[in-house]
């Protein structure tokens, strides 16, 4: 196995070296709260009424009152981050072919669906996104095809570098972002004790994305030892069961107190949550 060591050389310009050591102020938040609750992150946002990453689907997890939605940042052909999940746009919207073969202006004439059915909602930008969520709810950024130093660029701009966290796939991506900025808050997915010291040992942001292989009591307690904040997806089979009054599976997961859950019900789990005193 090939271990993945971060590089932490260059720092952003706007924080200043001291503030390197100790900014790091959204996974401050959530371990505050983590404390006493199981955050919830509604998966590609609030998406049953709205279609998936759109500004309509986050403004609803806003008004629900959910913790954070995961929204995913891809890239237009002339380079504009927007939100997409898939690189083909056949699913989501009323056209067909590769998000990477349009302008951001031809993509202000095609609508987003919920399933089958055309809605009157359009592709955001990364841009709306921030503006709609800034001190609203909390962001995870997860990165498709973009470069990470636009993405990075357009949070300074917006001063929130240090109030998202992002999912991403790519290490390669992980070593870029935290070469700009050391303190930003990355959400590595790990599947063994080898990958969770790692990360825990070589980045700043306690934040780690487990799996169905590390997802057990002995990980999880050598998280809360280490100060790892765990988030782990509720996804596919146990969120289908729990909407179908079948909620061992969630119960087994939640028993273990993940700081966040990641879920397609958000609305439902976050009740659920505070059924059994584990969300205020």
């Amino acid at each position: 196995m090939v271990l993945f060591f971060i590089s932490c050389g260059k720092k952003s310009e706007d924080v200043s070296i001291e503030d390197t050591e100790t900014i790091n102020y959204v996974v401050d938040k959530i371990k505050e709260r983590a404390e006493t609750e199981v955050l919830v992150c509604a998966h590609r946002a609030y998406h049953k009424f709205a279609p998936e990453n759109s500004l309509a689907s986050i403004q609803q997890a806003i008004d629900e009152g959910i913790d954070i939605v995961e929204v995913d940042v891809n890239t237009t052909k002339d380079g504009i981050l927007v939100l997409m999940h898939d690189n083909l746009i056949d699913r989501t919207t009323n056209a067909k072919g590769y998000l990477s073969d349009y302008t951001y202006l031809d993509l202000k004439k095609l609508y987003l669906k919920i399933g089958d059915s055309v809605t009157s909602h359009q592709i955001p930008t990364l841009n709306e996104v921030l503006t709609l969520a800034k001190d609203k709810i909390i962001l995870n950024l997860d990165i498709k095809r973009v470069d990470v130093s636009k993405l990075y660029q357009q949070l300074l701009v917006k001063k929130m570098q240090n109030d998202v966290f992002s999912f991403i796939w790519d290490k390669r991506k992980i070593d870029k972002i935290l070469q700009i900025d050391a303190t930003y808050a990355v959400l590595p997915i790990v599947s063994s004790r080898v990958e969770m010291m790692n990360y825990a040992q070589n980045i700043k942001s306690k934040l780690q994305h487990f799996d169905e292989n590390s997802f057990n009591q002995e990980n999880l307690e050598w998280a809360k030892n280490n100060g790892i904040l765990v988030f782990m997806n509720i996804l596919w089979k146990p969120d289908e069961n729990f909407i179908q009054n079948e909620p061992k599976q969630v119960d087994d997961i939640i028993a273990l107190k993940p700081a966040i859950i990641q879920t397609d019900h958000p609305k439902k789990v976050l009740a659920y949550l505070k059924s059994k005193n584990l969300h205020n």
